[in-house]
């Protein structure tokens, strides 16, 4: 409960500050990574809501993923989980366009040999996405870091 409390109270801080909350966001993304590996359902959900509104009203996408990045490395395997999926969320919602994809397939790469088989899942459902709205370019690049092509 107080986590989505404090969910809430940042989004609303959010909310109001628009653009203005851009320096806050390094401050923020490590605890709603954290957030994203809650017991819960409806808080990690939440804490990816939250990202997804950063996204939209603080800072570009790119910008957040540059720092939500770190997440694909947590010691929490659904941190790692929901990281993956908020990229998904993320590509339904913008498209590639916004986002530099060849910085993030190498650690969807590394999530397809995580010791969890729902990180390998969620990273296997994230670069689907992407090869859905790159194409070929995202199999030739997989070929080249050392993935099977059955794969």
């Amino acid at each position: 409960q107080v986590a989505l409390l404090g969910l809430d109270v940042l989004g609303a801080f959010v909310d109001r500050l628009s653009g203005r909350f851009k320096p806050y966001i390094g401050t923020v993304l490590l605890p709603l990574i954290d957030r994203m590996g809650d017991a819960k359902d409806q808080v990690r959900e939440q804490a990816q809501n939250l990202i997804l509104k950063l996204m939209c009203e603080a800072a570009p996408p790119m910008y957040i993923w540059e720092r939500l990045a770190v997440g694909f490395k947590h010691k929490n395997y659904r941190s790692r989980e929901g990281v993956c999926l908020c990229l998904v969320a993320t590509l339904n919602i913008y498209g590639a366009q916004p986002l530099i994809l060849s910085k993030l397939v190498p650690h969807l790469c590394i999530a397809f040999g995580d010791s969890n088989s729902q990180v390998r899942d969620a990273a296997i459902l994230a670069i689907v996405e992407v090869y859905r709205h790159v194409g070929e370019k995202v199999r030739i690049d997989l070929t080249k870091r050392g993935v099977p092509p059955g794969r």
